[in-house]
């Protein structure tokens, strides 16, 4: 009968929890009765004590008078403008900047972030310089973390420092999420010191198992929640701004241009292009000379070989024709008739 009386007592404890999470204010009543009716007066004085729901009846008293009249309205309206005064804003800057002083800039944007108390979070740069490569550039990557009331002091610095050919700036607003994600941990805090203050009362052991398995779910969820927000205050304390930075011979006028600005300065660069092409032509073919002069020599020594050896093909032949052909006159003065040859000598 007293087990049959514990896992009733166990159940009734196991709806309460739940309504707690889902109902709020409501079901602190609804649990109170649960445990009333399942029969037990020790019960009754162990899970459904005013000790513990005192604290939310009088905050839900409080409410209600603050609520009466205007002081609802006042309460409102004082909440909101906190709201407005605290928003939080994730600044984001997108920048493309080019210079023709790249180690002097990349070394000044440094120095820049840490004087305004920020650090660079990436910093990625490739290519060769101007000096060292007559065809190539480089080119920079970097994200610095600027802290968000110093943000337009970088931006100013950074445009004083190089030519701006891009800019975009982005701000997301996630005050609600902030806010709702703080309310919600606010509200599994409540729960969990709640169930920690039954855990300490209970003492069966299917009651002990479910509350211990519903207190691990809030701990989970509040680290996840915390982890959360601290990732919107860092994103919030310190604006993000993407640089990108390129080196170059001629900036590029970004300034508004009339007419004939824009054809004089067409004029001038196309004639800069076409010198610039032909020194690089020029400063190429002097660097790939060596490499010719090495191929034109191995090319006139093979011709040097293929010409003696054919030289020597051909003497080879010359000479076997000359031994053919003194063969065949050997082999016809041998067919002669013995008389011809009698008669040729006495004729001598």
């Amino acid at each position: 009968m007293k087990k049959k009386k514990s896992m009733i007592l166990g159940s009734g404890l196991l709806i309460a929890c739940c309504l707690l999470t889902a109902c709020g204010s409501g079901s602190k009543g609804y649990s109170t009765e649960s445990a009333t009716e399942t029969g037990s007066a020790p019960y009754e004085n162990s899970y459904a004590t005013d000790d513990i729901y005192e604290e939310d009846v009088m905050a839900d008293a409080a409410t209600e008078d603050a609520g009466e009249g205007s002081g609802s309205k006042g309460m409102a309206e004082e909440s909101g403008k906190q709201v407005a005064d605290n928003r939080k804003l994730i600044k984001n800057v997108d920048m493309t900047v080019e210079t023709e002083e790249f180690e002097a800039l990349t070394k000044k944007l440094t120095e820049k972030v840490e004087a305004l108390g920020g650090y660079m979070e990436k910093a990625y740069v490739s290519g060769k310089s101007i000096q060292a490569s007559y065809d190539s550039t480089r080119s920079a990557s970097f994200t610095a973390r600027i802290p968000a009331d110093r943000l337009d002091e970088f931006v100013t610095e950074v445009s004083s420092i190089s030519n701006v050919l891009d800019k975009n700036e982005s701000v997301d607003d996630v005050t609600l999420d902030y806010v709702d994600l703080e309310s919600k941990k606010k509200t599994l805090k409540i729960e969990q010191e709640r169930l920690t203050t039954l855990l300490e009362q209970a003492d069966s052991i299917e009651t002990i198992v479910a509350l211990e398995s519903r207190l691990t779910e809030i701990r989970y969820q509040l680290e996840n929640m915390e982890s959360q927000l601290r990732t919107y205050d860092n994103l919030v304390d310190y604006a993000t701004v993407y640089l990108d930075v390129q080196e170059v011979e001629r900036v590029t006028p970004v300034a508004p241009q009339s007419a004939m600005e824009k054809m004089k300065d067409g004029f001038v660069n196309s004639v800069y292009q076409i010198g610039r092409g032909i020194k690089n032509f020029v400063i190429g073919l002097v660097i790939v000379l060596p490499y010719f002069l090495l191929w034109g020599l191995i090319i006139f020594i093979f011709i040097l070989i293929v010409k003696g050896i054919i030289k020597r093909n051909q003497k080879k032949a010359e000479k076997r024709q000359q031994a053919l052909q003194a063969s065949r006159g050997n082999a016809m003065s041998g067919t002669l008739p013995k008389e011809s040859q009698d008669f040729g000598n006495d004729g001598k």
